[in-house]
């Protein structure tokens, strides 16, 4: 196997676990759970809450910084194949 066939494994390995990861997330199976806990009775303390909006704030940059981060990553991919004069 060439080292461009094996390095193509093992990126392509590494972006369908990513890929995979993100779908789950997408989901948002979890979140929903949290939505339906924060309805409950006695959730929530002035000090609960200032921890959990910060936390939802942080998830959100996070997620959006990562999208941000796609998006670069492909936009780079596609000026790599062009220069070789590859369309992608």
């Amino acid at each position: 196997m060439s080292d461009h066939d094996m390095h193509v494994n093992v990126l392509g390995e590494k972006i369908t676990d990513l890929s995979n990861a993100l779908a789950e997330l997408g989901r948002g199976t979890t979140l929903q759970e949290l939505l339906r806990i924060i309805r409950f009775p006695g959730y929530t303390t002035p000090a609960e809450l200032a921890f959990s909006v910060a936390m939802v704030d942080s998830m959100a940059a996070q997620a959006s910084l990562l999208a941000k981060q796609q998006q670069d990553l492909l936009a780079a991919a596609r000026q790599v194949v062009a220069k070789a004069g590859v369309a992608a």
